[in-house]
Order: structure tokens, then C-alpha cells, then sequence
């Protein structure tokens, strides 16, 4: 029998470096080794041939321009701290919230669970994989392939034929071609709760659903007022 295994999606990492600091910090090393060669140059020079102080002049202006660089990344600095802070306040404010969110995690309940899903570009053989979280497959069905967005539900029956315990799994939308059999993500898919805790985490701000499912404040596509 066929494994069948999650289909993975490209990854997307951004790292960002900063060096303010420590610009800062060889600039002003860099400045006063200067200065100290400048005056001790100065002190022990011939006074009939005397040094060139054009050159002294350009290298301090040089200084200059650069620490005028460093204080305009210190005050940029400054303001995207700010901005932060006020976007931990608008994070916080989906506490309560019911809120519509990209991810392949799905809550199966005793009763089922229904999610969203949409369709990225036509495809004749598109069908829906609910996996466990370690990856392994529990059951497969056809959706419709129009472009589009909807929405399913399933039942919590596996493939065979058992019912599944209720839990956090994984869904995929896959298309199929029927030419070469090769497969890919069709589109995405969307899950619902209501925001029961923020977290703060290595400048990533996690939402955790009541049902358990943890998303990223990025991945937010509607927030709406909880309806009781």
C-alpha cells in the first residue's frame, strides 16, 4: 500500500540582523585612536615643515557623516521599538475574539470539525487529507476544484472506517493531475476559534485558540465579536 505523506510548503525564514550598536561602538574607538594620533602628531611636528591639516579636516568630516548615520539608525531604531509596542496592543486586543486564521491544523470534537479551504487555480481532481500530527495519513475525499473559497466537514471517520479521537490534526488540499499523477497544494486551509491566550515569544506573537490550535498574529484573516 501507498504511504501517503504530507505535502510540504515552501518555507518562508527572515533574518534580520542588527548592528547599530556595535558601529556605534567602533566609531567612537575609531574616533578617539584618531584624535589621539592626531594631537600626538600635532605636538611632535616640525614647525618649519608643519603637517597638512587638509587631510585631518576630510577624515574628521568623514567621522562626522558617519556618526550622523549611526544616530539616524539609533532614532529608526527607536521607532520600529514603538511601532512593537503597539502592535503587542492591537495582539492583545484578539483576546476574546473569534478569529479566522491560515493553518492546517483542524480541532476534531466529538461532533466533527469544520474548517475552510480554498482553491487557488481550477484542477478536475482536488480532494481533502486529514493527517495526524506526526504526519500520518487518516483519511482522504474528493472536493470540488473551482477556484474559490469554502468550506467542509468532516465527521472524524477514518479511511477505515473507525472514528477518530477528537484532537488537533492536520488538513491539505491536494490537486491531482491526471496526466502525470503528480500532486501539489491546491490552496490553503482556515481555521476557527476564539483567542483564549497571546503569547510573546522571540518577537513572534502566538495566538492560542480555545480548542488548542496555536497560530501566528500574521496568519489572521477575520476577527469578528463572539456571537454569545
Amino acid at each position: 500500500m501507498t504511504t501517503v505523506t504530507p505535502i510540504s510548503a515552501e518555507p518562508t525564514t527572515t533574518t534580520t540582523t542588527s548592528t547599530s550598536s556595535v558601529t556605534r561602538g567602533a566609531l567612537t574607538e575609531d574616533l578617539d585612536t584618531f584624535l589621539n594620533l592626531l594631537v600626538a602628531q600635532l605636538e611632535n611636528q616640525d614647525p618649519l615643515e608643519p603637517l597638512d591639516a587638509n587631510e585631518f579636516v576630510d577624515q574628521l568630516t568623514q567621522f562626522s557623516e558617519l556618526e550622523q548615520g549611526v544616530e539616524q539608525t539609533d532614532a529608526l531604531n527607536e521607532i520600529s521599538a514603538s511601532l512593537a509596542a503597539d502592535s503587542r496592543q492591537t495582539d492583545i486586543s484578539y483576546l476574546g475574539k473569534d478569529v479566522e486564521a491560515q493553518t492546517d491544523n483542524i480541532a476534531l470534537t466529538e461532533s466533527g470539525v469544520t474548517f475552510g479551504y480554498n482553491i487557488d487555480a481550477p484542477t478536475d481532481n482536488a480532494e481533502i487529507r486529514i493527517f495526524t500530527e506526526g504526519g500520518s495519513l487518516v483519511t482522504s475525499y474528493k472536493v470540488d476544484g473551482n477556484v474559490g473559497d469554502f468550506t467542509t466537514t468532516w465527521s472524524g471517520e477514518t479511511q477505515n472506517g473507525d472514528q477518530a479521537a477528537p484532537g488537533i490534526y492536520r488538513a491539505q488540499v491536494v490537486a491531482i493531475s491526471t496526466q502525470n499523477d503528480q500532486e501539489r497544494l491546491a490552496g490553503n486551509t482556515y481555521s476557527t476559534g476564539t483567542v483564549n491566550e497571546v503569547r510573546f515569544d522571540s518577537g513572534t506573537t502566538e495566538l492560542i485558540f480555545d480548542s488548542g490550535i496555536t497560530i501566528t498574529a500574521d496568519a489572521v484573516r477575520r476577527v469578528a465579536v463572539p456571537s454569545s
